[in-house]
């Protein structure tokens, strides 16, 4: 399985770069602190409910407007579709998903920007045929008036894949079998 690069963008690393050098200035207090961790363990609470293979419980995660591109094309552009894509997505594979390395650029006291170094590791379950990805998230993020961040728009720059995903958009009409209603 070979591997296949892809670079980077202007637009996307000049956004990326945006978010490292604001992130970089800003000054923190124990109450920016605490909005700086709320904000990474947002993003790292979508990574495990995908690895739980609980996407529903994701909608909560969104706002309503949410949009969600890969590679600057629009992908999902509701929070439903974003989870049910993901179930199905995740559903045949045992998936692993990691982030790392977190700036977040806290804009204002209700508006953040996130850029996440993150990889992936999954395997289908039926044949173990691996797909391994190397993405740069770059999400904006909103928190509402009780004080919980969502994000808003959600970026996947993938730069790198070995392997394939086979079929990641569920057919028309699909539905899941397992899909929790949040109480």
């Amino acid at each position: 399985m070979a591997a296949v690069a892809r670079p980077l963008k202007k637009k996307e690393r000049e956004r990326i770069l945006e978010v490292v050098l604001n992130a970089h200035k800003q000054q923190y207090t124990p109450e920016l602190l605490c909005e700086f961790q709320k904000i990474v363990e947002t993003k790292y609470y979508y990574w495990w409910l995908m690895d739980m293979k609980k996407e529903e419980y994701a909608l909560e995660l969104f706002t309503e407007d949410f949009r969600c591109y890969h590679n600057g094309q629009l992908a999902a552009k509701d929070p439903l579709t974003q989870a049910k894509h993901a179930k199905w997505s995740n559903l045949p594979m045992v998936t692993s998903h990691m982030g790392h390395q977190p700036l977040v650029w806290i804009i204002d006291s209700n508006h953040a920007r996130g850029v996440f170094q993150y990889e992936d590791h999954h395997v289908y379950m039926e044949d173990s045929y691996n797909v391994e990805t190397r993405v740069i998230y770059c999400d904006d993020f909103i928190r509402d008036a009780e004080g919980v961040w969502h994000i808003k728009t959600m970026r996947m720059y993938q730069y790198q894949s070995n392997g394939q995903y086979r079929s990641p958009l569920p057919p028309k009409g699909w539905k899941p079998e397992e899909w929790e209603p949040l109480s």
